[in-house]
């Protein structure tokens, strides 16, 4: 959204969409813009009497009496069914839908690599260094850089980067081990409730933090039993307890 503007040369304001209370906040930002670029972050928590405010705006770029010269609309969500549900007028006004494909390793050297030199050009870092980082980063370009900030003040120490931030292999970390041990011990299956109580966190935080990657990879799954370790999970446990914790 930022390069969009930039590239238009125009102005650009970003709201988060929960922040959004009234439909004043949203008329000031768009006069503000004057012809610019809106974007919206989290825009699936965007309130439905908010969100209706939108159809005349995107459609005409008026609202009641007020008119506005014609500007862009950019939204962002990572849950698309929340719009869908209960939104779909606002989902459909948009020309444009677009989905964006993850970071992959060879993405985030790059910019592992851009972000060092930009910051820490004096530091000496070898692709290799980049490579074993961006396989680390949970597919997360703030973790890459994260983990390359700290390699860049543990002395290029990378193995002890890892260890410090308790990485055992591919990003995996020692919580996901002993959540994949955990449900391994359950082989009928560990329920949600279960899981939180024993990691000592929330529900949210297990849902949208922890557990995606597990997923993604297909180290667990889902069933109506509750969550159950597949044969990769099973087969991580042992390579990780066999070749040691963060070792490259």
């Amino acid at each position: 959204a930022r390069i969009i503007s930039q590239e238009l040369k125009v102005l650009f304001v970003e709201l988060v969409s929960g922040a959004i209370k009234e439909e004043e906040e949203i008329l000031h930002r768009i006069e503000l813009i004057n012809g610019g670029v809106l974007f919206l972050d989290e825009i699936h928590s965007l309130e439905r009497k908010i969100a209706e405010k939108f159809y005349s705006m995107m459609e005409y770029f008026k609202y009641k009496d007020k008119e506005f010269k014609p500007f862009t609309l950019i939204g962002a969500t990572t849950e698309l069914g929340e719009i869908l549900k209960d939104r779909k007028p606002l989902y459909e006004r948009f020309k444009i839908p677009i989905e964006l494909e993850e970071y992959n390793v060879k993405d985030l050297i790059k910019i592992g690599a851009q972000y060092k030199i930009k910051i820490f050009r004096e530091e000496k870092f070898t692709y290799e260094m980049y490579e074993i980082l961006a396989q680390n980063s949970r597919n997360t370009p703030r973790t890459m850089i994260r983990l390359l900030e700290a390699s860049i003040y543990f002395n290029g120490n990378i193995e002890a980067v890892l260890k410090n931030f308790g990485i055992l292999k591919d990003g995996f970390t020692t919580k996901d081990l002993k959540i994949l041990k955990y449900i391994s011990a359950n082989a009928t299956g560990v329920g949600l409730q279960g899981l939180v109580n024993y990691l000592d966190t929330s529900a949210e935080n297990y849902i949208y933090h922890i557990e995606p990657y597990l997923l993604k990879n297909d180290l667990i799954i889902r069933t109506h039993r509750g969550r159950r370790i597949t044969k990769e999970g099973i087969e991580l446990i042992g390579d990780i307890e066999k070749n040691g914790y963060g070792k490259i």
